[in-house]
């Protein structure tokens, strides 16, 4: 369970400072599928980057299974963000100089000293499970400048996958791309949902929103 008791985030710019979050509340219940809505610097973004451990709140109290994140230190958060959290941001990017697969098992050998050659091989095979599972396995040894923009969103997805995090979190995962690749990867995130994952994503887009069970509108 995710819960958030009165969370709020200020920053401070040229124009002064910006409250974006303000005693923030809300729950959101394991195996869910949540869409965050709210106009265009709402604190859409901000909200997931806090709930991912990649920013702190200025006060209050966000607990992820029953653990409240500001008690951590910065080696502790970096590992429970490993094991329980995977996050597709609108900024990130792929190795262009790796294959599909390579990328999507990067994440994995993350924060190993060493890795052996049988873990190695079941990390690979994870890898192509995901990719089999997201439509696209034939594309494993391809690279990312090659592949449309609905096929890299899947490999974003299936690469957030790679720990198996309980909880996965996307900014905005149906920018840039068509109606039909927008339906086609909200299915899946709908599917994790079904199968035990819960699912965050913000989204200003309403076709995006309507396979959620519940909806966050921040204004």
């Amino acid at each position: 369970m995710i819960e958030a008791i009165n969370l709020n985030k200020s920053f401070f710019t040229p124009r002064g400072r910006i409250d974006v979050l303000k005693d923030f509340s809300f729950t959101i219940n394991e195996r869910s599928f949540v869409g965050i809505t709210g106009k265009s610097g709402a604190g859409k973004s901000t909200l997931l980057s806090i709930i991912a451990g990649l920013q702190k709140q200025d006060s209050g109290s966000l607990i992820i299974n029953d653990i409240e994140l500001k008690n951590l230190d910065d080696k502790e958060l970096s590992g429970f963000r490993n094991q329980n959290i995977g996050f597709i941001s609108q900024e990130q990017s792929f190795l262009e100089n790796f294959t599909v697969l390579d990328n999507v098992r990067l994440p994995a050998f993350l924060g190993k000293k060493k890795i052996d050659d049988t873990s190695a091989k079941e990390i690979t095979v994870r890898a192509e499970q995901l990719l089999d599972s997201l439509g696209i396995a034939h594309l494993a040894q391809n690279f990312p400048s090659t592949l449309s923009g609905g096929e890299n969103h899947r490999v974003l997805i299936a690469r957030a996958l790679i720990n198996n995090p309980q909880i996965l979190l996307a900014d905005e995962p149906t920018d840039s791309v068509d109606s039909e690749r927008t339906d086609e990867i909200i299915k899946i995130f709908r599917r994790l949902a079904d199968e035990g994952k819960t699912i965050l994503i913000a989204s200003h887009d309403k076709e995006a929103l309507k396979l959620c069970d519940k909806k966050i509108d921040i204004k």
